[in-house]
């Protein structure tokens, strides 16, 4: 069977541009850096899928390039082993959804992510994996349901510590349309988290009930070794050409990275 990564390249003339790489044997590793410290999205799913995933790689690509961080894009679980991880600094779980890794799979990405690997987990990386009780750990709690009737309504956002590195040049109170989630557990107040963004829920309606007033949608957690970023912004395409919303995105994979 055919493996598949995507690589992501610029033109001299600015024209993005992607081809997928297939191949036939089991050496998944001829598509890789040669050098370590790049980036890995992973984009697999399990159940519903997000129309917004390609535009968000090219946009994620495209800034990554700009700062000088190599990318590769993929949905083959098979590059979720040791061999491949401990190319990368940082693995992306971009939309994520369901069941989508073996225990194999699940054992060599908590060992990298204790070993100090970083984590970044955007929109629906938390309605991911709801059985795999560390990946909960990792993230703090999971997704629980979102916003409907509307669906993806403009509501305000709050940059809490507008100091972390994630937040510089944020605003501290901003605008933006999306699918809001709201989780099963306020991660506000554990161990080793940071709420970075909230929601204002008077700014917004939905049908379904919300947080109770105290409405993180993005945050850290610093382990031991490793660092975890999450944010709940990215349903919808538009999010990958909104300015403050990729400045919040692309800080947190730095910095869960620690990439220069």
């Amino acid at each position: 069977m055919a493996l598949a990564i995507a690589c992501y390249t610029f033109r001299s003339s600015g024209i993005f541009s992607s081809k997928s790489l297939f191949a036939q044997t089991g050496d998944l590793s001829i598509h890789l850096p040669k050098s370590h410290g790049g980036i890995l999205i992973f984009s697999k799913t399990n159940g519903f899928r997000h129309h917004s995933i390609e535009p968000a790689i090219a946009a994620i690509t495209k800034e990554c390039a700009n700062k000088g961080w190599q990318v590769f894009s993929t949905e083959n679980a098979a590059y979720i082993d040791s061999t491949h991880l401990r190319r990368f600094k940082v693995v992306v779980f971009l939309s994520t959804t369901g069941k989508i890794l073996n225990n194999r799979q699940k054992i060599a990405f908590e060992k990298y992510i204790e070993n100090g690997g970083g984590f970044a987990g955007i929109h629906s990386a938390s309605d991911t994996e709801h059985h795999w009780q560390w990946y909960r750990y990792l993230l703090g709690t999971l997704f629980r349901d979102h916003t409907f009737l509307p669906h993806t309504p403009q509501a305000e956002l709050v940059t809490e510590n507008i100091e972390h590195p994630i937040n510089q040049g944020l605003p501290k109170k901003w605008h933006k349309a999306d699918e809001w989630y709201s989780f099963q557990n306020n991660i506000r107040g554990k161990p080793g988290f940071q709420v970075l963004l909230s929601l204002n829920e008077n700014s917004y309606n939905s049908i379904w009930r919300k947080m109770s007033g105290d409405h993180p949608i993005s945050w850290t957690h610093q382990l031991r070794h490793g660092r975890m970023f999450y944010t709940a912004l990215g349903h919808n395409a538009q999010t990958f050409s909104d300015p403050n919303a990729m400045r919040h995105i692309l800080g947190g994979i730095g910095w869960a990275g620690q990439l220069p």
